[in-house]
């Protein structure tokens, strides 16, 4: 299967291997939401075990990649591998079960079932996904707690937890079936710096204990220089530029090197 190569527009391009570098392969992705086009021809590669921050203007669609990759939503064109698997070949929730137990998302408003303690939350994966005996669950729950700084409050409703706990139970729930990538959606908006510079240090932390791959769709840049080793600009439909935290701040392209800066003149009005 070595030689086998996939017809992506005009280009012939050898198909992305299972167990090899890129793990993530976006190719000449279209997609539009009514008249609105969010992205044409957009083209990205992620490494296996990297930590790669998304960024760009409001609007540009940066957790639609995200959301594409898990089959939420569907790609009108292109192609998106996983892995060696073709993900813009799978239609059904089903045919997404084996990706969605190797890939966690961690949803911008923690996204907790108000009814349930923080022990069921957590623990919702894990029965929804893998057939474990209560007592396993129970210490993984525990271990993932631990791991965010949150031992002992599995009783807890979400109701009586602060936001940044809200977050940190979130990411304990994404984690809990030890994912090989964690998809971030704006991790750290609506909290102070302290809980921001917590969650920064989190994904530091558990991108070491699990060895895993990491998307973060971000517009705070003190976790872009935090977390990242890549950084991919999204813009005008398409990733723009992508590169190391150094030369992306560096960058010869002034509406990238306007964004980040944070200088309002970039994009005019």
């Amino acid at each position: 299967m070595s030689d086998q190569t996939q017809v992506t527009g005009v280009a012939e391009r050898p198909v992305p291997q299972p167990g090899r570098d890129p793990l993530i392969v976006y190719r000449g992705v279209r997609k539009a939401f009514g008249r609105q086009v969010v992205y044409d021809g957009l083209e990205l590669e992620v490494k296996r075990g990297e930590s790669l921050c998304i960024i760009g203007p409001s609007g540009v669609g940066k957790s639609v990649l995200l959301k594409l990759l898990i089959g939420l939503l569907e790609c009108d064109d292109g192609e998106i591998w996983f892995d060696g698997q073709r993900v813009t070949d799978m239609h059904h929730d089903e045919q997404f079960l084996p990706i969605r137990r190797r890939v966690a998302m961690v949803f911008q408003g923690a996204a907790l079932f108000d009814s349930l303690t923080v022990y069921e939350n957590v623990a919702y994966p894990l029965r929804e996904q893998f057939r474990l005996p209560e007592s396993e669950i129970k210490d993984r729950v525990a271990q993932k707690l631990a791991w965010v700084g949150l031992p002992g409050i599995e009783h807890k409703k979400p109701s009586e937890l602060s936001g940044g706990m809200k977050k940190r139970v979130g990411l304990a729930r994404s984690i809990a079936t030890d994912p090989e990538v964690i998809l971030y959606d704006e991790p750290t908006t609506g909290l102070d710096p302290v809980n921001i510079q917590r969650i920064n240090q989190l994904i530091l932390s558990l991108s070491e204990r699990l060895k895993c791959t990491s998307l973060i769709v971000t517009h705070e840049m003190a976790t872009v220089f935090a977390v990242a080793q890549r950084i991919a600009f999204v813009y005008d439909k398409k990733v723009a530029a992508i590169g190391t935290p150094d030369a992306m701040k560096n960058s010869y392209n002034p509406v990238v090197r306007g964004f980040i800066a944070g200088d309002p003149s970039t994009f005019g009005d």
